[in-house]
């Protein structure tokens, strides 16, 4: 591989999982604050649903970090066109 293609495969991936990790953590805050803000609060009438609340929560922050998928892919693709796609490809 040559040393221009690694660099930015390296950069890119750096790039992207900064980003997902940001994404993640912004997820974090916005499922606690549906949470407290009520805009979003499971049942807990039934012991099911008190047993169900990990899932639930869980799916609730799959769904917000789910959100930033877009964005991580736009900024990606112009990071990629900027630096210019024969460099990926130029292994």
């Amino acid at each position: 591989m040559k040393h221009e293609a690694l660099i930015a495969w390296t950069s890119l991936y750096i790039a992207v999982g900064a980003m997902a990790l940001i994404c993640a953590v912004l997820a974090v805050v916005v499922t606690v604050h549906d949470w407290q803000s009520r805009a979003w609060r499971p049942k807990l009438a039934t012991k099911l649903d008190a047993a169900l609340l990990l899932p639930k929560v869980w799916l609730r922050w799959q769904i917000n970090y789910l959100k930033g998928a877009p964005v991580i892919l736009t900024v990606a693709l112009y990071f990629a066109s900027d630096v210019g796609f024969h460099v990926f490809w130029n292994i």
